[in-house]
């Protein structure tokens, strides 16, 4: 079966999901936050702003600021850093799960997808195996604008993954501008690997894998349907739906607000340019300087040169101006020194760039407190949580669209440990519940909880659940039996000194010694 059908000396990239390219590369330079990527991606979707002026004036102070950086790590953190707990419906298996995700990394694996997914709109969970690496299944995230997908009724049919090579060591181009490409299809029952060598614009033509180093190793095709039916990846949107396209293609945290970011970057820049002219500075005459002469280089002056020439150049860190033609207030005596010092604009800058970092954040589906504004005095946990309710229902939300492909990515770890590795075999999918280990103050738990109990309304399986949520049912019953226990031992009457000794019957009177008989 050949879903995905690339044909030689053809457009590159294929047609489909144009209008999103421009943004992906778009997206990816305000989260990479590299200037050179800035300049050359963002005018795309930010047209006439700060950046697309640097690019066309070059030149001068070039500031950024991450906060679209901070955005994907933010939802990172908020989405999977409480790894999720999975539940295969047997304690061995759950057991067998925990040990290899332990080994596979699986937590990492889920923070770096939510992260991925942030700016670029959607991740790709991808498990494979090679007995040459480990001895144990393995699992990689890919970024969404780095695949090329196919959907069917809403669910992932097909997916092309493209890596971009390094040309191997000692290869002579034949052409400027060559990209040697990795192209992994994944199809209904089979993975299959093919190289290409194109150009930006055309994939090229096919070569055998072993013409490269990095696919040598590659088998052609790998049959998948041992571990399972279907494909092996999954597809994890960031959160759904779409305005730009009519496809399942998760909707970025950056969309709508690229504007917003390159004014961002214009008010800090504005910032800095006051700063830089609100130094304090002297205007003097050029009669109360010493003479000093030029380097004749670049920019050069206050050393010894080819000329004799009086310092002209403009120094921004000079703490006075030189030279000025200025009249005498008497004759034959030079004009007075004349401090200069521009005002700072500090309180205007701070709010303009307050509002448009609050516009930012609340456009992207988070309260301005998660990212620390607003966040004045003390508060509880309860007032937190509330401050920060829209981070919560947009982490809630992201979470739903997550559920189902990480649980079926974990069904196939297993499987693939079990045909691949000798593991046990899941017996059926497992289903997943995320530890909330965040979501209030102890106190305020603590307090709602003896609340409960003192008007009989909360057992006390349910009050342990309570105050401890990344629990698990044998742990809390556990504990349970240790608090019946204690209390069973305070509600105990004290000691009279009349007591059956231990391990007699307490209803069996005491028997008399044998001399009073």
């Amino acid at each position: 079966m050949r879903d995905v059908l690339i044909e030689p000396n053809t457009q590159w990239p294929p047609p489909g999901h144009d209008r999103l390219r421009t943004h992906w590369e778009s997206w990816r330079a305000w989260w990479s936050g590299d200037i050179r990527e800035l300049k050359k991606y963002t005018p795309q979707t930010a047209p006439g702003g700060y950046w697309e002026r640097k690019r066309n004036k070059p030149g001068g102070r070039e500031i950024h600021l991450p906060l679209a950086s901070d955005i994907a790590r933010t939802s990172g953190e908020l989405v999977a850093g409480d790894t999720p707990a999975l539940d295969f419906g047997d304690t061995s298996l759950t057991g067998q799960w925990d040990d290899l995700s332990q080994t596979i990394g699986w937590a990492n694996r889920l923070i770096e997808a939510a992260e991925v997914a942030s700016p670029l709109g959607g991740s790709f969970l991808r498990p494979a195996w090679d007995d040459r690496v480990a001895d144990y299944p393995l699992l990689t995230v890919v970024p969404g604008d780095e695949a090329l997908p196919e959907f069917r009724f809403g669910h992932l049919w097909s997916v092309v993954f493209v890596e971009e090579l390094p040309p191997p060591a000692g290869w002579k181009a034949q052409r400027s501008g060559e990209v040697w490409r990795h192209l992994e299809h994944h199809e209904l029952g089979q993975i299959r690997h093919e190289l290409w060598l194109g150009s930006s614009s055309d994939v090229g033509r096919q070569l055998p894998l072993a013409e490269h180093p990095s696919t040598n190793y590659f088998p052609h095709q790998i049959d998948t349907t041992p571990i399972r039916p279907g494909l092996l990846c999954e597809y994890i949107p960031n959160y759904l739906p779409n305005p730009l396209v009519r496809l399942p293609l998760g909707r970025s945290d950056y969309q709508a607000n690229e504007t917003f970011f390159d004014a961002l970057d214009t008010s800090w820049d504005s910032w800095m340019r006051d700063i830089d002219l609100g130094k304090n500075r002297l205007l003097i005459s050029r009669e109360m300087l010493d003479p000093v002469t030029q380097t004749g280089g670049r920019g050069g002056f206050l050393g010894r040169g080819r000329k004799d020439t009086p310092a002209k150049a403009f120094d921004i860190d000079a703490e006075v101006f030189t030279p000025l033609e200025m009249p005498a207030e008497d004759q034959g005596k030079p004009a007075p020194i004349t401090p200069v010092q521009f005002k700072i604009r500090y309180q205007e800058h701070a709010e303009t760039v307050a509002a448009l970092i609050e516009q930012i954040v609340s456009r992207a589906g988070y309260a301005p407190q998660t990212f620390g504004m607003h966040v004045e005095g003390q508060l509880s946990g309860t007032a937190m949580r509330r401050r920060e309710h829209r981070s919560y229902r947009t982490r809630e939300r992201k979470r739903r669209y997550m559920r189902p492909p990480v649980e079926r990515c974990a069904e196939t770890l297993m499987l693939i440990n079990h045909v691949m590795f000798s593991g046990p075999k899941p017996t059926k999918r497992p289903t997943l519940a995320w530890r909330e280990t965040d979501q209030a103050d102890p106190k305020e738990t603590a307090e709602t909880v003896n609340l409960y109990r003192q008007a009989k309304a909360m057992s006390c399986y349910i009050a342990v659940a309570m105050a401890h949520p990344e629990w698990d049912d044998v742990q809390i019953k556990e504990e349970v039996a240790r608090i019946e226990k204690e209390e069973a031992e305070l509600m105990a009457p004290p000691p009279t000194g009349h007591e059956p000794p231990p391990g007699t019957d307490p209803n069996q009177p005491p028997q008399q010694p044998e001399d009073d008989q």
